[in-house]
């Protein structure tokens, strides 16, 4: 069964999340996440499944609604000095790893964290830009992870050739995609170059625009660095099915810089695919509601390089 998945971008979206047709629903944390989502504590974590717990016991057969899983980003890159928290937080989750699905991680400490907490069958390599092969795929399945979560940035063909060898693949369907990161300040050294009053930390209201393309790329700066979002919006209602025979372990819905009915009505609409409704009506149907949107197939259909 392929399972629908979202980002948690606020704490206060979670009840709507939870009704929203979604399988699986990815949240970041303090210490661990790199993103522009809301980063929970742990106090916040506990509450959160807590109220994820009490949902999943209050459906019953007759329910339209769907129990949901919980996963962790985990995507930060762990420098020294930085381990000992990082040690700490898997400890944790070591110990409550009942209630929840899995960890996406991209550096490869944690993996080594996992093994030492014995919680590798929870991991998911998902180093965002950066799994573009399938001998990098397949080396780290046959090391025991759950799974592992394909580049936005490739083309369909090449993420059809990943996720159909794998068969243990996340493909990214839908949302802003990341397109770079930097453990830098930059924001911030571009404020002290210039000497701008405007506050640029966790600003969400800052982009780029490159001179090789038109559209307006977010940017966000945290404790974590600098982080460059897609100026367009994937969306992959013509090519779905083409995913879908790929056999792919899971569909992401990407919930960053997209606002949360946007968000709710994606899910809705790949749902609706994944019950067997047609891709090319149910997409026609979601543009014409959110036609203001830059929405566009991402790099499924056209190289990275502009």
């Amino acid at each position: 069964m392929k399972e629908l998945m979202t980002t948690l971008e606020r704490y206060e979206d979670l009840s709507k999340l939870l009704l929203s047709g979604v399988d699986n629903i990815v949240i970041s944390l303090e210490g661990l996440s790199s993103t522009v989502a809301q980063k929970l504590s742990k106090e916040e974590l506990e509450m959160l499944l807590r109220d994820v717990k009490l949902h999943n016991e209050n459906i019953d057969d007759a329910d339209e609604m769907r129990t949901v899983k919980i996963s962790i980003r985990a995507n930060q890159t762990f420098h020294e000095g930085m381990l000992k928290d990082a040690e700490a937080w898997m400890q944790y989750l070591s110990e409550r790893k009942s209630e929840f699905a899995a960890i996406l991680f991209a550096d490869p400490s944690l993996f080594y964290l996992a093994k030492k907490s014995q919680m590798v069958e929870k991991m998911i390599y998902d180093p965002e830009t950066l799994m573009t092969s399938i001998n990098d795929a397949t080396w780290w399945i046959q090391h025991g992870v759950q799974g592992i979560a394909i580049s936005p940035l490739l083309t369909l063909q090449e993420t059809d050739e990943i996720a159909s060898e794998v068969e243990k693949a996340i493909v990214t369907v839908h949302g802003r995609t990341m397109m770079a990161r930097s453990y830098r300040k930059l924001l911030t050294a571009y404020q002290e170059t210039y000497e701008l009053e405007d506050n640029v930390v966790e600003n969400k209201n800052l982009y780029l625009i490159e001179k090789t393309r038109d559209g307006q790329m977010p940017v966000y700066e945290d404790e974590t660095g600098t982080l460059i979002y897609s100026e367009n919006v994937l969306d992959s209602f013509n090519f779905i099915e083409k995913i879908l025979e790929s056999n792919p372990m899971g569909l992401l819905v990407e919930g960053s810089y997209i606002p949360l009915e946007e968000q709710l009505q994606a899910i809705h609409a790949y749902r609706r695919i994944l019950n067997g409704e047609n891709p090319l009506e149910v997409g026609k149907e979601y543009r014409e509601q959110f036609g203001a949107e830059p929405l566009d197939s991402g790099y499924y259909e056209q190289k990275t390089v502009k």
